[in-house]
Parts: structure tokens; C-alpha cells; sequence
């Protein structure tokens, strides 16, 4: 069972591929207001026009006192959260991968990964009472529903039958179904307790501490996909920014880094995510396979 900071590091620790960035320490703790830091070690690269990283947050330095090794930043940088800091926190000068930006793109490929083209999705289940004579009732409180896996009547404690002739119905009027979904029966089912289980999005990590597999829903044995998703993501426009006219300086990258190089670099990766997610959802339909009549 991993956390979202354990997979984050793990892209972040491959996508360096051994590369140390720059660090230093918090020596005096502080809140999500303050603007001036004290750093326990020599400021090195920590300059003006500086960008660090303290957790997921990053500061744009101002100006230093390298005397007192004290920093003056912005808070909240880049579209981050400002948050309190406490002292020994390492600080990252300069982070060629953000924390927030690797979030950002572990959350944009939950989303992408929910998608049914790729055949992946979280196994979620919801307990109704059912009155045994509505052909149609109302899904209470569910909104995520990408299809519906199986649906099971209960005929004794340790006997749930399967119904196989029931429908998905969406975009009912919610004067009479709440939810705007329902369930139709279109064979007999006894009144009592109805379990559905059905296939739902990922849902999308707030916070580093949030476990993938219980926040999020995803499979523990697919968690690869993730790192390489997040490493694609954050490498991809790596090859615009390269393209900038402005950013020209150095004579000897048309030679050493060719056009598109940094693009093919990805291409593997591309493959092996494309591979890893047909298995991944061959697992699924095998596991979950669906047996409902659609007519």
C-alpha cells in the first residue's frame, strides 16, 4: 500500500536519475505568512530570482542577507499553497521537478486513467433497500458511476442472487430520482436488500499522506503507471521549452541535444505505459467480468 508521496518520490527519484539538487535547512520554524526565513547552512544558490521548495510549497526570493543567512521570499509561488514550516525542513533551491507539479500530474492521470478507453477504474459497491415492486428506483448520493459491474438481490444471509436484467438509467428528471440516476429492473426482484457494485473514476489525491489504493481507489499492482504517467507529463514540455528562440544561449546544444531529443526520450515510456495499462485492464475484465443483459 503506497502513499501519494511515496510514488511521487519514486518518479521524482528516476526522473533525476542520480542528479543531486542543491539543499539546505529551515533553522527557524515558520508560519504560512512569514516572508523571511533563516537557513542553517551557507546560502550557495539561494540568490534573488531564486525559486525554492519547502514540502509542496515554493517561494520566489527576493533578496538575502548572507551574513545572517536570512531570505526574503514570496509566499505561495507558482500557484502553491503557503503552509507552516517546521524547523530542519529541507529546502530545495531551484527543483527541476516540483512536488506540486508532480501532484498535479499524478491527479491529471487518475482522471485520464478513469477514462473507459483505457479499461481501468476503482470497484466501488452501494446498498439499497428495494421494495420489490418499482421497475425503476433512485441511486441515493452516487454521482461517479462509469457502469455497472453486477447487482446482487439478497435471498438469505448468505445468499445474494445475481440479477442480470437490470439497466443503468441516467439523466433522470431529480424531481422524482434525487441522484438523477436510477436502476431499472426488468425481471422479478424480491423486496429486501440489493447490493450494486459498479465501476467508478479514481478519485484525486489532496494530500501527500493520501494512500492510492484507499483514497484514490487505484490498484496497488498498477501503481507503475502512475510514476511513468507523472515522469511523461512533467518531461513533455521540456521539449516547447527547449524550442524557445530566447532560450538560444548555448551554442553547443543543437550538437549535444538535438531537436526532438528530449521527445524521444519519452517514447518508451509512451510504449511501456500503453502496455502496462492493457494488462492492467485485461486483469480487470477478468477479475470483474459483466454478465447483465442490455436489452
Amino acid at each position: 500500500m503506497a502513499t501519494v508521496a511515496q510514488v511521487l518520490n519514486r518518479a521524482s527519484r528516476q526522473l533525476l536519475s542520480g542528479t543531486v539538487e542543491e539543499r539546505n535547512r529551515l533553522a527557524v520554524a515558520v508560519n504560512s505568512s512569514a516572508t523571511t526565513l533563516v537557513l542553517s547552512y551557507d546560502l550557495g544558490g539561494v540568490r534573488s530570482g531564486a525559486v525554492i521548495e519547502l514540502g509542496s510549497e515554493q517561494m520566489y526570493v527576493w533578496d538575502v542577507n548572507e551574513a545572517n543567512k536570512n531570505v526574503t521570499v514570496e509566499r505561495a509561488f507558482n500557484g502553491t499553497t503557503a503552509a507552516s514550516h517546521l524547523i530542519n525542513t529541507v529546502i530545495t533551491v531551484n527543483p527541476r521537478f516540483p512536488r506540486a507539479m508532480l501532484l498535479e500530474a499524478l491527479n491529471d492521470e487518475l482522471a485520464d486513467l478513469s477514462s473507459p478507453m483505457h479499461g481501468l477504474f476503482a470497484v466501488r459497491t452501494l446498498d439499497i433497500t428495494y421494495n420489490g415492486s418499482d421497475r425503476q428506483i433512485n441511486l441515493p448520493a452516487v454521482s461517479d458511476v462509469i457502469d455497472i459491474i453486477e447487482v446482487r438481490s439478497r435471498y438469505k444471509k448468505d445468499d445474494y442472487q445475481k440479477v442480470n436484467k437490470v439497466k443503468l438509467l441516467r439523466d433522470l428528471p431529480t424531481k422524482d430520482f434525487g441522484s438523477g440516476m436510477g436502476l431499472q429492473f426488468d425481471q422479478q426482484v424480491r423486496n429486501g436488500d440489493v447490493r450494486l457494485t459498479y465501476k467508478a473514476p479514481f478519485i484525486k489525491a489532496v494530500n501527500e499522506t493520501d494512500n492510492i489504493q484507499h483514497i484514490c481507489g487505484f490498484p496497488e499492482s498498477a501503481e507503475d503507471i502512475l510514476v511513468m504517467g507523472c515522469q511523461i507529463r512533467l518531461m513533455s514540455p521540456r521539449e516547447m521549452k527547449r524550442n524557445f528562440t530566447e532560450s538560444q544561449g548555448d551554442t553547443r546544444r543543437a550538437d549535444e541535444v538535438p531537436a526532438g531529443a528530449v521527445g524521444g526520450s519519452i517514447t518508451n515510456l509512451l510504449r511501456m505505459r500503453r502496455d502496462r495499462i492493457t494488462a492492467e485492464a485485461a486483469k480487470l475484465a477478468r477479475k470483474y467480468p459483466t454478465f447483465l443483459a442490455r436489452d
